[in-house]
């Protein structure tokens, strides 16, 4: 018996393999979608470099290029024109699904309110956390209050937000996303693509001596990751232990800034696949101090890789580390606490030993087929459930299921 095809229109801000976590999350999902249940059109400004790897139509829209990020390709403004009106009118979607408060997702959003359909979205970044790094403390309070209500205008408008941990569903509820639009969708790794298996001791040798403890950070060398809380605790660290080395795996604007500072440390530049895999796990443990993560996808890579993590506690992270079980949770910019962990843990072999089973044991759970087969009973719920509510045709009454998208 042949079952219909769920339609789902995708507004993706970000397509390009690898470009950061929102790009990873979504490769993912595509990648896993099960094609005899959706059927995807991805609309994106920025597309993968190879699309044929992508078993669904894409449209590439106008975009204005965003020359901020400095040193990488950057992102891009999409601008939602009649073509891509007329893309969706012949698709004609069950369900919209955008990643960004952009033009992109507020097009998603007045379209599926005229059309009647169902619009979700999955909570990738935290916007108001990274409003300290590029208007200022002061400037965030005074312009932060009016920059945040408009940016949750799209999760309060949405008929449901995807969000990664409590913490954040938390964060939004403050601002006004109301709880029952909200749901709890984490991130996953695929099985055994982080593994400590992957480490090999010889990995580092023509860069660090061979004596030296790894500590390894992982990320878009960008400004809302805290560069100057990095900074810090690598000079903290210089003074009190030279046997322990700084990995730094990325790249971005903020990398000759860092290199300047941080003489020492072993820069590898931006890694994927089974190369980032090798460099996590030979490494002995992992370093976060960004407070601005709406989940931390590096997280759950180091952990799944055996590695205990000092992290801030803040956002994601603080849910994923359980505090002296699989690492260390610390107050935001608190350098000597950092480096305290650091310091403990490189030092004391049994404790890492225990930390790092924990940190492999506390990732397993999460394996990508399960979130993804969560995902997909959320789109065919989301779907169902709007179709079947009732409708208000006037003052006085209802009337049972949603009119035709022919028919409006």
């Amino acid at each position: 018996m042949s079952v219909t095809k769920r339609k789902i229109a995708l507004f993706a801000d970000v397509l390009e393999e690898n470009f950061d976590g929102v790009s990873v999350t979504l490769h993912k999902i595509l990648k896993n979608a099960p094609k005899d249940r959706f059927e995807f059109l991805i609309i994106t400004p920025h597309p993968p470099l190879f699309p044929e790897k992508i078993p669904f139509e894409i449209h590439t829209c106008k975009f204005l290029d965003l020359p901020f990020q400095k040193g990488q390709s950057g992102y891009r403004l999409g601008i939602p024109g009649k073509e891509v009106k007329q893309k969706l009118d012949d698709f004609n979607p069950d369900l919209i699904h955008f990643t960004s408060p952009s033009l992109l997702g507020r097009f998603a959003i007045k379209y599926g309110r005229k059309h009647r359909i169902p619009v979700i979205n999955i909570y990738h970044t935290h916007f108001p956390a990274y409003l300290k790094y590029y208007i200022g403390k002061f400037g965030d309070f005074l312009l932060g209050r009016i920059i945040k209500r408009s940016v949750m205008w799209y999760y309060r408008k949405a008929d449901l937000t995807l969000v990664p941990t409590k913490p954040i569903r938390k964060d939004l509820k403050k601002l006004g996303v109301p709880k029952k639009k909200m749901k709890i969708w984490g991130r996953a790794i695929e099985t055994g693509s982080f593994h400590p298996d992957y480490r090999n001791e010889s990995l580092f040798d023509l860069v660090v001596p061979e004596e030296n403890k790894k500590v390894l950070f992982v990320s878009r060398l960008i400004k809302e990751k805290d560069m100057p809380a990095m900074v810090k605790i690598y000079k903290k660290l210089r003074k009190i232990d030279k046997s322990i080395t700084m990995v730094v795996t990325g790249d971005g604007p903020k990398r000759e800034w860092l290199e300047e500072r941080m003489r020492k440390a072993v820069f590898t530049g931006k890694k994927t696949g089974e190369e980032l895999a090798r460099i996590y796990a030979s490494s002995d443990l992992f370093l976060f101090p960004s407070s601005s993560e709406t989940f931390g996808n590096v997280v759950i890579e180091a952990l799944a890789s055996g590695l205990p993590v000092i992290s801030a506690d803040a956002g994601g992270p603080s849910e994923l580390i359980k505090n002296k079980k699989n690492g260390f949770l610390v107050k935001t910019g608190k350098t000597k606490e950092f480096v305290k962990r650091i310091v403990q843990l490189v030092g004391d072999k049994q404790l890492h030993a225990e930390m790092s089973e924990a940190a492999r044991n506390s990732i397993e759970a999460r394996s990508i087929e399960s979130l993804h087969e969560k995902l997909w009973d959320i789109y065919e719920k989301a779907i169902n459930d709007y179709n079947t509510a009732p409708v208000i045709t006037s003052r006085h009454s209802v009337v049972s299921g949603v009119p035709s998208r022919q028919s409006i």
